[in-house]
């Protein structure tokens, strides 16, 4: 038998991660159900997975290794190219990354296009994230559209319920290679102005729709859009039994996301 491609790898220890998520589902779900969405959610989202990566080298090469601390995630857009399997599209850049930065109401915003090859077919994605540069004021964040000024919503009657735990954010920040502390050390999410408290993290955006994907498929036009309305809050993972996590409610028809009511995520 033929070993695992590196996309295949990467797809597994994704999947690993969303298998244990979905596994919580409040419909009840066998682990070979778990497994298959979670395979299809790992593959939907590893475009994106994988531009984020090239992101990160990017902007250590010029910054250093704090360059990708106290990032938030703010919208993430993927689109398969048109000029179909095996053609390479012409790069954003020499490298295939295109970044692109202002400053507004004290927040460094990002916007980056990366093209990322996936098994011979070839993706724009397009991550849009946001770093705080001066110290907050009163309307600073809601002046910077840090996240989007949403009331809460109802999801629909059929919404599926999901357990995410700190342990389940640690292993994708392991498996995805994203380690911004804001997703690892209690309190570091509420330094940069998110609303998490001192003893929570936030889940990664990609990890949020990769649950997304995972339950509601894609569109046949191959457009993702991902916009991440707010943090989604995790008390940080602690040694012993008992660990705490947080309650997510997927709508099944938009793939929409929320905590409590409060929205997380929206399909666009």
């Amino acid at each position: 038998m033929n070993g695992l491609s590196s996309c295949d790898d990467a797809v597994e220890r994704l999947a690993a991660v969303l298998t244990g998520v979905l596994a919580t589902a409040s419909c009840g779900l066998s682990d070979r159900e778990a497994h298959r969405q979670a395979l299809r959610g790992a593959t939907a989202i590893l475009p994106a997975v994988q531009a984020m990566h090239r992101l990160q080298g990017r902007l250590r090469d010029y910054r250093g290794e704090a360059a990708w601390e106290g990032l938030v995630h703010r919208r993430c857009r993927m689109s398969m190219s048109p000029m179909g399997d095996g053609a390479v599209p012409g790069s954003a850049a020499p490298d295939g990354v295109l970044i692109r930065k202002v400053e507004r109401a004290g927040w460094e915003l990002i916007r980056a296009t990366v093209e990322a090859p996936v098994e011979g077919q070839y993706w724009w994605v397009t991550h849009e994230l946001a770093r705080r540069i001066l110290p907050p004021g009163r309307d600073a964040v809601e002046n910077g559209k840090l996240t989007a000024p949403e009331a809460g919503f109802d999801t629909s009657s059929g919404r599926v319920f999901y357990r995410l735990t700190g342990s389940d954010v640690a292993s994708w920040a392991q498996a995805g290679g994203d380690r911004n502390p804001i997703h690892l050390l209690p309190g570091r999410a509420a330094e940069v102005g998110l609303s998490a408290g001192s003893s929570e993290v936030v889940a990664h955006g990609l990890l949020l729709g990769a649950i997304s994907l995972a339950l509601v498929q894609p569109p046949a036009s191959r457009q993702i859009g991902l916009l991440f309305i707010g943090p989604a809050d995790v008390p940080a993972s602690r040694r012993g039994a008992g660990e705490s996590g947080a309650t997510l409610a997927v709508d099944p028809v938009s793939g929409d996301i929320a905590q409590g009511r409060r929205p997380v995520l929206r399909r666009r």
